[in-house]
């Protein structure tokens, strides 16, 4: 998949909930299998390293943070 565009300089990582792991994992672009835009923003495709599909909502993200910073 080309994520020319996509991906920032120094990298982008993602913390998605697996339920085979039980715990949120840290996977990197390479992990990227589709990204779909929404009303919300995207919705990343990831696969797991242990084979399971998982799904980061990269708008609810950025909302998240935005809440924080305003702390």
């Amino acid at each position: 998949m080309d994520l020319n565009g996509f991906v920032r300089h120094d990298g982008l990582m993602f913390a998605p909930y697996c339920t085979r792991h039980q715990s949120r994992v840290l996977l990197g672009y390479e992990s990227v299998v589709d990204i779909e835009p929404t009303p919300l923003g995207l919705k990343v495709m990831l696969r797991c390293h242990c084979g399971e599909l998982l799904t980061h909502d990269a708008g609810a993200d950025a909302d998240a943070a935005a809440a924080g910073a305003g702390r």
